[in-house]
């Protein structure tokens, strides 16, 4: 399996795989033309399916440009403004930067490369072969700060990302959410660390 930041191994598995989709996608078309059972169709278009989301996502991935400077510097800025506003008033795990999955950077790489521009959803699908919600990481990425905005093109949804600047005012919201989600405290202390997030808001 090719690690997330390796386009070299995804293209090497592109290249593998091509002849193998060719063949899936020969045998759909040779069982449509004989007008096969609906069973033997169904079975062909399957196999096409998943292989064709393996094999264009290392396609996509192995041309995704490396923005992973302007990645890691969006999240600095956010964990830095936390440590400002609560360091010592909240536990360290409070303050950790969510959203820091290998998808959420292959995401805001793709958007920042074509900044200003609309991508849209299917394309931002192919990062996670359709196995994984896309369209929610990206959502994550402006609850992260960052300026996406989401809007409709010939009927599809579209992202674009005006720049990699974050609007730290989230950072309050983030630390609440943090707060409410962990499952290991008890009520009380969640009201409590809570509050004191909130009033940095």
């Amino acid at each position: 399996m090719a690690t997330p930041d390796n386009p070299i191994q995804h293209n090497a598995h592109w290249q593998a795989q091509r002849p193998e989709l060719i063949n899936a996608y020969g045998e759909l078309t040779a069982l449509i033309e004989a007008n096969a059972s609906s069973q033997d169709l169904l079975d062909a278009y399957l196999r096409m399916k998943r292989l064709s989301a393996s094999v264009f996502q290392s396609l996509l991935l192995a041309s995704i440009p490396d923005h992973g400077a302007a990645w890691v510097a969006v999240r600095q800025s956010v964990e830095q403004r936390m440590q400002e506003k609560y360091a010592g008033l909240l536990p360290e795990w409070a303050l950790k930067v969510p959203y820091g999955s290998a998808v959420h950077k292959q995401l805001f790489c793709i958007l920042i490369d074509r900044q200003g521009a609309p991508v849209p959803g299917d394309y931002l699908r192919i990062v996670t072969a359709d196995a994984v919600h896309a369209e929610r990481r990206v959502r994550e990425l402006r609850e992260l700060g960052l300026d996406v905005i989401a809007a409709k093109a010939s009927g599809n949804d579209t992202y674009s990302l005006d720049s990699a600047r974050v609007n730290l005012a989230v950072v309050p919201t983030i630390v609440v959410n943090t707060v409410r989600a962990n499952k290991k405290i008890t009520e009380e202390e969640r009201k409590r660390l809570q509050a004191i997030a909130e009033e940095g808001r």
